[in-house]
């Protein structure tokens, strides 16, 4: 678990927090009940981190995105199933066209937000540099 926890730089709380809210389903256990994480769980550990550091994201916002992007893999599934007809097929390409636009609406959402953050701090700059050319 500390390997884990340094490769990661979280905390072993904040893993048993994932799992317990559900961003970390079927975490297997040693017969003492020590937690196992694979290779594929930390993949999706460093997910979860890449969403909350770089979008910002709340654990709830990063729960729908990771719920979107499972359905997209049923979807893909489902499609390449060798028993679909051609209009099932494009009503999946249309399921997944939805899972896609709610993850880029997340994406947007925090996109904008930080935009107008940033603007509003070039502007204080903006103030400070002003300031500062009249002292002298």
């Amino acid at each position: 678990m500390e390997e884990i926890t340094e490769r990661l730089g979280i905390t072993a709380r904040t893993l048993h927090y994932y799992e317990e809210i559900g961003l970390l389903p079927g975490v297997t256990r040693t017969e003492g009940g020590h937690r196992v994480y694979d290779e594929e769980m930390l993949v999706r550990i460093e997910h979860i981190l890449k969403l909350k550091q770089v979008l910002g994201a709340s654990l709830q916002e990063i729960r729908a995105i990771l719920q979107a992007e499972e359905e997209l893999e049923s979807i893909k599934a489902s499609y390449y199933g060798d028993t679909r007809t051609e209009e099932e097929r494009d009503r999946l390409l249309d399921e997944a066209t939805d899972r896609l636009h709610t993850i880029l609406a997340h994406i947007d959402e925090k996109m904008e937000k930080l935009q107008s953050m940033r603007q509003r701090i070039v502007e204080r700059l903006d103030r400070a540099n002003r300031l500062k050319k009249r002292s002298k």
